[in-house]
């Protein structure tokens, strides 16, 4: 036989009491909170998954943000691009509009004077600020004016780097360019050669220049001189930069000369002694280009040199603008296939957030029914285990005795 003592019944009614009370308490608790889990200690197992899919929850909410930045950010860059290139085109039209023999002196200076306004619009876009206060083509030394002009040229301030945010586990999206990507990586003439006519010919000749994609790169110069017949007609000699003849022959007016892969379509009356440099394609500032060509027709035409001069550098004018314009062109296809990946990311992000939540729902959530039922049988076994203390307190040999 075990006795028990007054003393230890007591302990074990209370003790019982408690231990449903806190049982009642927890199932309160959970109801209060709509979570089964409240405490790791709750279920350690299941809390170590909650921690992990609340952080890759945090994280998916950071790759919201830093998507919506990029979509901002991108969204300005095209803005800009697709006026600069509204400008481009403009300058385009009027350089089209100049070369024309019905041009005067005084109407090539009025469009001059236009494209020089046009050169101070190129540089507000070039300078855009984010709303940020951050220049958006200064790469990464964003507090940087990004272009300024000095000393009659125009100096980069910023740096090439190219602006990166991380919009998924294992993907990140470019930006922002550089100024250098959108305003300086053009190249001049036709992207392989550049055209320049000699300042000191006499001659008036048209000269205009195509090259094949497999041209041979190097410096050519085209020279006439008079022929073993002084009144017979001239003859022609290109070399390259080594001194080596490749072309060479009698001129005739519109007859192509065509030397590693570069063709010139020489039209009109060259003089002996005229020369004409077929120089390798290299980046220029559209700012410098525009700037050349401003000048050139701003400088008065006096005589038919000038002229023929004139109309080749507005002949390679525009093949230099069309190289920017492809340039820009390119950046802005990359700034709108970026947009279309952010696009489809978000909503690949999306999904990923609504498969994180059904996780963590199915972890922690809490079966109301069920938990209502269990505070039903909580506080029966409470409200028992309170009479059963009150009726066993009441217990002792002595009440028998009186």
């Amino acid at each position: 036989m075990t006795r028990i003592s007054s003393v230890e019944q007591f302990r074990q009614g209370i003790d019982n009491i408690l231990t449903q009370q806190a049982k009642l308490n927890e199932t309160q608790l959970q109801l209060s909170t709509g979570k089964k889990i409240n405490r790791p200690s709750d279920d350690p197992s299941a809390s170590t998954q909650l921690l992990k899919l609340s952080t890759l929850k945090s994280k998916s909410g950071q790759y919201d943000r830093n998507i919506e930045s990029a979509r901002n950010q991108l969204q300005l860059q095209e803005s800009v691009l697709a006026s600069v290139s509204n400008v481009l085109q403009r300058v385009r039209e009027l350089t089209v509009q100049a070369n024309n023999a019905t041009q005067s002196n005084e109407s090539r200076a009025a469009i001059a004077d236009e494209i020089y306004n046009r050169i101070d619009e190129l540089l507000q876009y070039a300078n855009t600020k984010d709303p940020n206060g951050e220049y958006i083509f200064s790469g990464f030394n964003a507090r940087s004016q990004a272009f300024v002009e000095s000393g009659g040229g125009y100096t980069y301030q910023g740096d090439q780097g190219e602006r990166m945010l991380q919009i998924s586990e294992d993907l990140q999206v470019s930006v922002r360019s550089s100024g250098v990507d959108v305003f300086a990586s053009a190249k001049t003439g036709d992207g392989r050669f550049t055209l320049i006519t000699d300042a000191a010919n006499q001659g008036n000749a048209l000269v205009s220049m195509t090259s094949g994609t497999d041209a041979t790169l190097d410096d050519y110069r085209l020279t006439f001189a008079a022929g073993a017949n002084p009144e017979g007609p001239l003859t022609y000699q290109v070399v390259d930069s080594s001194a080596t003849v490749v072309a060479s022959g009698i001129y005739e007016s519109e007859t192509a000369i065509s030397f590693g892969g570069v063709t010139l379509e020489v039209e009109g009356d060259p003089e002996t002694g005229d020369a004409y440099q077929v120089n390798e394609s290299g980046k220029q500032d559209i700012f410098t280009t525009l700037r050349n060509l401003a000048d050139e027709l701003n400088a008065p035409n006096s005589s038919s040199a000038d002229y023929a001069r004139e109309v080749n550098n507005l002949g390679m004018a525009l093949a230099s603008i069309d190289q920017a314009l492809s340039v820009n062109q390119t950046l802005r296809t990359k700034a709108g296939n970026n947009l279309q990946v952010i696009d489809q990311r978000q909503d690949a992000n999306l999904d990923n957030l609504i498969r994180i939540e059904t996780q963590i729902s199915e972890i922690e959530d809490l079966d109301f029914a069920s938990a209502v039922s269990e505070l039903n049988l909580q506080t029966v076994a409470l409200q028992a285990a309170q009479q059963s203390y009150i009726k066993i307190q009441g217990l002792s040999l002595f009440n028998f005795l009186r």
